[in-house]
């Protein structure tokens, strides 16, 4: 019998969930509205996959996928989700996740994920491999930064002005115009705010 951890904040949803994995042969299935009970959970019992929603109310997936692979970093974690972005599954996938799948697969390619991920295997519908893929594609052709950049811009991120990011970095504020200026064109955006929004949204500057 394999043991199946779901966490999801809609409590209907969750149910049905649920309901439909046990109802399968050779599943238990374990539901959790949030995730500190998940966690309780898996100190005391050993689940073979952990199903996850994207949303919760407290918290996202990005982040509770991460602070579970720290702590239970044999269990296999998929997204089970109606967030169709590719940056977000290529987060997950980064953060430890072993899948994602869509809500509104078949019942067919949903159980083929759930078993793929029980056999510790990349456990993606086809839908959300294609958003995964493109992601991985873009993120791929950005250009790196180098440490001081990433500093600078942070910084810049942080709403300090260049006189003050001289100030704290200990360099002139020539030096900042500077680098402002090579990121913009590095980048090819019109001014920092477009910058600032393109590297939070790749995770550039290691936001979490």
């Amino acid at each position: 019998m394999k043991i199946i951890a779901v966490l999801d904040d809609h409590p209907l949803l969750l149910e049905g969930v649920a309901s439909f994995l046990n109802n399968q042969d050779g599943y238990l299935v374990y539901p959790f509205l949030e995730e500190i009970a998940l966690i309780e959970f898996l100190k005391v019992t050993k689940a073979d996959l952990i199903l996850m929603d994207m949303q919760l109310l407290q918290t996202n997936g990005v982040d509770v996928c991460t602070q579970v692979r720290k702590l239970f970093p044999m269990i296999p974690i998929v997204a089970l989700s109606n967030l169709a972005d590719g940056n977000l599954i290529f987060q997950f996938m980064q953060a430890g996740g072993n899948g994602y799948i869509l809500k509104d697969v078949t019942n067919d390619e949903f159980l083929g994920c759930v078993q793929l991920g029980l056999d510790g295997k990349e456990a993606i519908c086809d839908r959300a491999n294609e958003l995964y893929r493109g992601a991985i594609s873009t993120i791929g052709n950005l250009p790196r930064l180098t440490q001081r950049e990433k500093e600078i811009l942070t910084l810049i991120s942080n709403g300090l002005t260049t006189n003050q990011i001289a100030e704290q970095l200990f360099l002139s504020p020539v030096t900042v115009e500077t680098h402002r200026r090579n990121l913009l064109t590095k980048f090819k955006v019109k001014n920092m705010i477009e910058l600032v929004q393109l590297a939070m949204k790749h995770k550039l500057l290691g936001f979490e």
